[in-house]
């Protein structure tokens, strides 16, 4: 019987650690799952690994990790089967050097879970393994005992860095330079965030409120701002922003003028794709041109932002040094003197 929910239970490390959960990482192999759109933004990426490092933590990445697929499938362009297998092997690739995976992208930690959870089903689950079994019969890559299989002996498991940072709130306050100074903050949390039950153990913390990130901003010293499309999509909808573009950014134009009209002064996601949507030059430039009015809020993602309050030096932050207006009209107000 293969295990289907790998993600962390974060419940049962409070209980396991009620006074320091940092301690539960202690000794434990962390690795970074490479999102595709974190290209676009090396800040979510660096903004992670430098507070692992900086905690003391063993952090590192899986070379041999593969994007997650998941936008080919929600495209339908590949089948349930060829979904599952390319996580299998990811899965597998990251096993042999992790104990735990963070994931800052929603729908990466999403396809790694559904993947799982489409093995569910024989049909499936024998496609996939057909297909596991060719790319064993070609060899390809570094051999190791169980690579192409479907595993269920492994004791990898998975994290949303949200989660990951709320459960380390704490350690995280005391390794900051800076505070948000009641800065107004429009939460967004992407619908994969806000409608994942694959990697709840029971329904109620599926159908609770979610206020993670707005316990974060608080803490952080702003003042989370409540706004009517809070918790609407981005825009991206995976095909839609292609096929129907001007309706897709339509969801986008709501959402920003929103969070605008209640006067946020930034907004801020815990998804690299969210962001790609929300913050696009071209996306900004078409919702000006097709809704007549030209949307200045910046965002950023929640790793980029923690990379500024800690006191992430220019010169050292590879997304500061893009010199982004998206990301320097923050760093300049939270680092204002």
């Amino acid at each position: 019987m293969i295990k289907i929910n790998l993600s962390l239970d974060l419940d049962e490390i409070e209980k396991t650690y009620p006074e320091n959960p940092l301690e539960f990482f202690r000794g434990k192999r962390l690795s970074l799952f490479k999102a595709c759109l974190e290209k676009y933004f090396p800040g979510v990426r660096w903004g992670i690994q430098d507070l692992l490092e900086e905690l003391d933590l063993d952090v590192r990445t899986c070379a041999a990790q593969s994007c997650c697929s998941g936008t080919f499938f929600q495209r339908n362009l590949i089948t349930r089967a060829q979904f599952a297998a390319i996580n299998e092997r990811n899965l597998n690739e990251m096993n042999q050097l992790a104990d735990i995976v963070f994931f800052s992208c929603n729908g990466c930690y999403n396809s790694l879970l559904r993947g799982r959870e489409f093995l569910k089903t024989p049909e499936v689950m024998k496609k996939t393994e057909e297909i596991l079994n060719r790319l064993k019969e070609k060899g390809i890559g570094k051999n190791y005992p169980g690579k192409y299989e479907i595993l269920d002996d492994f004791n990898l498991k998975l994290v949303h860095d949200l989660d990951f940072l709320y459960l380390i709130r704490n350690d995280l306050l005391n390794s900051l330079k800076y505070d948000l100074k009641n800065l107004k903050v429009a939460i967004h949390y992407g619908c994969h965030y806000l409608n994942l039950s694959r990697d709840k153990r029971t329904v109620e913390p599926y159908l609770k409120d979610k206020t993670k990130l707005d316990d974060l901003v608080k803490l952080f010293g702003g003042n989370p701002v409540e706004y009517q499309e809070k918790e609407s999509c981005c825009g991206w909808g995976a095909s839609q922003v292609l096929i129907n573009t001007k309706e897709a950014l339509k969801i986008t134009f709501n959402k920003l003028k929103s969070a605008e009209t209640v006067g946020a002064d930034f907004m801020v996601t815990p998804c690299p794709t969210c962001l790609y949507t929300l913050s696009k030059p071209e996306y900004r430039e078409k919702i000006h041109k097709w809704y007549g009015e030209k949307l200045d809020i910046p965002t950023i993602h929640l790793n980029e932002l923690i990379a500024i309050l800690r006191g992430c030096e220019e010169d050292r932050c590879i997304s500061l040094k893009q010199k982004t207006p998206r990301i320097e009209e923050i760093f300049d107000i939270i680092t204002e003197e």
